[in-house]
């Protein structure tokens, strides 16, 4: 792998997989939908945590790649179905913004994107190519960093 290529693939890592815990942002306690969601999400951002420090050598090796990226994959099938009921004005906490069921057609191609996306990283680790796993990497952080911006509540 090219020393550009890694510190991109790390970078991407580094953006959805620094996880902060939500109670330093003072969440209240999550409804069943939310909590769904949320663990769905986790997966990813475990995933490219996990991801992130087997790039930096820091613990792991790339041959766990691929048992990470399938696990992103199974949950990337599942994420749309989480967020098919609107659950505005819901009692609890999420991160969900309203945006999501008033744009819903645009959220719902992200996440078939975003499947997609998760689907080819999962194969191209299985190659073990450094050369495939970087580019696949970057798109499905990209595009999982793109519907973020767009649709995930800021808790900063």
């Amino acid at each position: 792998m090219t020393k550009k290529l890694l510190v991109g693939t790390v970078a991407a890592a580094l953006m959805l997989g620094a996880a902060v815990p939500a109670t330093a942002h003072g969440e209240g306690k999550r409804f069943k939908e939310s909590k769904v969601r949320h663990d769905i999400m986790e997966v990813f951002g475990k995933g490219f945590g996990k991801i992130s420090k087997i790039m930096k050598g820091e613990e792991g090796t790339p041959a766990e790649l691929p048992t990470i990226a399938k696990k992103m994959a199974e949950a990337s099938t599942k994420t749309k179905a989480s967020f098919e009921k609107d659950t505005r004005g819901m009692e609890g906490f999420t991160e969900a913004k309203d945006e999501i069921w008033d744009n819903w057609e645009d959220f719902a191609d992200r996440l078939d994107k975003m499947e997609v996306d998760a689907q080819a990283f999962a194969a191209a680790t299985e190659t073990g190519d450094m050369a495939q796993i970087g580019p696949a990497m970057k798109q499905l952080g990209s595009n999982c960093k793109s519907c973020h911006d767009k649709y995930k509540a800021d808790l900063d």
